[in-house]
């Protein structure tokens, strides 16, 4: 190592050992935050991912108007079996004893009815 001759000289080296120093340092500062850069990346990609294979499965599973078709066969039924009186009479009946239950915890069926011997 030069020993320096002047005061100038001294500065100039100490100036220079200084800015290297502070070059190394931002040199690991920037590598350091390269590497969380990359891990981002990386968990933005997987999100991604995660989010692709959720819409994905979401669109695959939906069917709209299955239920609507369901229900509207289901009324059309109830209001066709009107024509048939004694149909819609046993329907109603058996959706009553589903619906409420006895004293006992069971359902009542609408077919049983006590008869007298």
């Amino acid at each position: 190592m030069k020993q320096p001759t002047t005061v100038k000289e001294a500065k100039s080296m100490v100036k220079e050992r200084w800015l290297d120093h502070r070059v190394e340092k931002l040199s690991k500062e920037n590598d350091e935050l390269r590497e969380a850069v990359d891990e981002l990346r990386e968990d933005l990609d997987e999100a991604q991912g995660r989010s692709k294979e959720t819409l994905a499965a979401l669109s695959k599973n939906r069917r709209p108007g299955r239920m609507k078709w369901l229900v509207l066969a289901g009324g059309a039924y109830v209001l066709g079996a009107k024509a048939g009186r004694a149909r819609y009479e046993q329907i109603t009946g058996w959706a009553r004893s589903v619906t409420q239950p006895n004293g006992n915890g069971t359902t009542a069926d609408a077919t049983d009815t006590p008869t007298k011997a």
